[in-house]
């Protein structure tokens, strides 16, 4: 691994380069969002943003204030000129219109011309979504309680981070579970969006996150999802300003770097804590360093085409299913650091969005990814807005859900790379569907025993009397 000391001509050439691609991406950013508020759109160039700009002045000092050693200067180039590159194909992807809007308005003598409403794939009443966000939230809430028997608290039992990745560690698989929680309690939101609500999601799903937190042993993901989705709500609801989303993204870094020291048992003071707080922040929110080390060994990699992505199913997979299932999976996260860095610490290095399609195709896949990304990220916003325009409450509180749900997979996509988020995405559709196809079942067999129309009958009993008792009092004269 070649690292070199940056010098302040390679800084001021880097800083101009920087500046640029920052203030191209920021302005389209703001423009979308003063148009639209919140869509994911907004979302992915934020998370883009932090993923491969906010590292830059952390590395900067980083190289300056402490003399760290830095990857090459022209590869650190080559990871920003990529970066912008990808959000400009990605931006034109995304706002490339695949089909023409049909006139809304057509004259009267013309009503063969006027389109039919089309049919909805599915409708959703009052019990099906209850059903469906227990559904959810059983399957976190049991798979934690299995982990927990087989393994107890793991925050105090293993020495080092990396142990959770060991054989010490059994029921590994249940840990995709967890996460579930989180789209169970935006259902509930959705349903009824109130402050209160709101204030509940956030204690809620923390509260969730921080016992994963502690069981799992330093696992930070729950948490900052949650309290990344309760900001974003706040966005979209008009409940917090930008300053207040800017301000509270600040706290989270600070507690991010608080949970970060207790898991790798630092204990750290004056400049080194500093430092610390440096590096940590950079490697937990932007390692677009680790681009430009991946490009610095572009003639390492032996291009994998789509196989990492097949790969990264592997680990869905249960070895009672397929008893030969390789141990280690070779996606593009781990062959950048077993077969391109050499390094067998028994962690995996993120090799970014950016980075995975290098390993996959080389540069050329860079503007092909890009182009998929926007159509991506273009139908999760088709989603959402079908879930805001949604007649039917119970319909829309589901594709809300299942919008901000997938938000996870999002962050994934942008810090892990591609054959992360399509296996990810994937489980978590299928999980969800099931949820909902259970949920569906489970009303047709209540309906079928009588249980839903015994209760329509009890609350139109209630209702009836409840008039008789008004009819009365009127009578009586009494308001």
């Amino acid at each position: 691994m070649t690292l070199t000391q940056l010098t302040l001509t390679q800084f001021g050439g880097l800083f101009v380069v920087y500046m640029i691609s920052l203030v191209f991406i920021l302005t389209l950013t703001y423009q979308e969002f003063r148009r639209v508020r919140f869509n994911f759109n907004v979302f992915f160039s934020l998370l883009y943003l932090l993923t491969f700009y906010f590292g830059f002045p952390l590395t900067s000092l980083l190289a300056f204030q402490f003399d760290v050693r830095v990857v090459p200067a022209d590869a650190l180039l080559h990871a920003m000129l990529a970066s912008s590159c990808f959000y400009a194909i990605y931006y034109v992807a995304y706002k490339t219109r695949l089909s023409s809007k049909t006139a809304a308005c057509h004259n009267d003598s013309e009503p063969s011309l006027v389109a039919s409403p089309r049919k909805p794939l599915f409708t959703m009443n009052r019990v099906e979504t209850n059903l469906t966000w227990f559904l959810l939230a059983s399957i976190a809430i049991v798979t934690v309680g299995l982990f927990f028997m087989q393994n107890g608290f793991l925050l105090f039992k293993l020495q080092s981070y990396s142990q959770i990745f060991s054989s010490q560690v059994s029921g590994v698989a249940l840990k995709r579970f967890f996460y579930f929680f989180i789209p169970a309690m935006l259902v509930i939101f959705f349903l009824k969006p109130t402050k209160i609500r709101w204030l509940c999601f956030l204690l809620g799903t923390v509260g969730f996150g921080i016992l994963t937190y502690v069981i799992v042993g330093g696992t930070r993901a729950n948490i900052i999802i949650a309290f990344a989705l309760f900001l974003f709500i706040g966005i979209v609801r008009g409940w917090i300003t930008l300053w207040m989303l800017f301000a509270a993204g600040g706290m989270g870094i600070v507690g991010m770097f608080w949970l970060a020291l207790k898991r790798y048992s630092l204990d750290v003071s004056g400049a080194e804590a500093f430092y610390t707080f440096l590096y940590l922040t950079r490697d937990t929110f932007s390692p677009w360093e680790n681009l430009a080390l991946l490009l610095n060994n572009y003639s390492k990699i032996d291009f994998q085409g789509l196989a990492p992505i097949i790969r990264d199913f592997y680990v869905f997979i249960p070895s009672w299913l397929w008893p030969d299932r390789p141990a280690l999976v070779l996606n593009t996260a781990n062959y950048f650091t077993w077969d391109v860095l050499n390094n067998h610490s028994g962690l995996a290095i993120s090799p970014t969005l950016i980075g995975s399609l290098v390993v996959m195709g080389g540069v050329f896949f860079i503007p092909l990814g890009a182009v998929v990304v926007g159509l991506i990220i273009k139908w999760f916003d088709w989603v959402y807005e079908s879930g805001k325009q949604e007649t039917n409450r119970y319909k829309a509180a589901i594709l809300q859900a299942f919008c901000f749900g997938a938000i996870f997979n999002m962050i994934v996509l942008a810090r892990e790379g591609v054959d992360s988020f399509v296996s990810r995405v994937v489980f978590f559709c299928i999980v969800f569907g099931l949820c909902l196809v259970a949920a569906k079942l489970l009303y047709w067999l209540f309906e079928s025993a009588g249980l839903i129309r015994r209760l329509g009958a009890r609350n139109s009993a209630v209702s009836q009397k409840t008039s008789a008792v008004l009819d009365v009092r009127n009578k009586n004269g009494v308001e």
